[in-house]
């Protein structure tokens, strides 16, 4: 049989613990939203980059959706087939830019990339991971855009 309330005990300390770091990250002084910011400025001056090119072949180039109420997430366009949705997740003590390129036959998931956001308190300096090792918002917008042109991530 299952014990819900030793289960709901556990699941209210889950909480909690979660609460903590997300109170941390709001005391610092990085921000992911306006890390976040940065990245879609970044996409969107790559995005112009590459459809500049895309033109000089005659090549459908790249297209943004706005979607009004949707702040944290962005919707790239390559062509008619593929969707690449950029968000910013914050979960807790967890933030990261999560991109996902959708496409033919179905419109299914082909690929997903993850790029963890590491706050100055969150992890120790020179650790595997930590915020030397992180990607700066052109590098991430880079790599976005260029994965979008071959449909999947490396």
């Amino acid at each position: 049989m299952v014990d819900y309330a030793r289960l709901a005990d556990k699941a209210i300390q889950m909480q909690e613990t979660e609460k903590i770091p997300a109170s941390l990250q709001t005391d610092l002084k990085a921000d992911p939203k306006a890390f976040f910011d940065r990245v879609r400025a970044h996409l969107l001056k790559e995005m112009d980059k590459a459809n500049v090119e895309l033109a000089k072949r005659k090549v459908v180039g790249f297209g943004q959706n706005h979607m009004p109420g949707f702040s944290d997430e962005l919707f790239l366009t390559f062509g008619t087939d593929l969707l690449c949705r950029v968000t910013l997740v914050v979960l807790g003590a967890r933030c990261e830019i999560k991109a996902v390129i959708s496409g033919p036959p179905n419109g299914y998931e082909l690929s997903r990339k993850v790029y963890p956001l590491y706050q100055e308190a969150s992890a120790p300096a020179g650790a595997v991971g930590s915020p030397a090792a992180a990607p700066s918002p052109y590098q991430i917008a880079v790599e976005i855009i260029s994965s979008v042109m071959v449909g999947k991530f490396s």
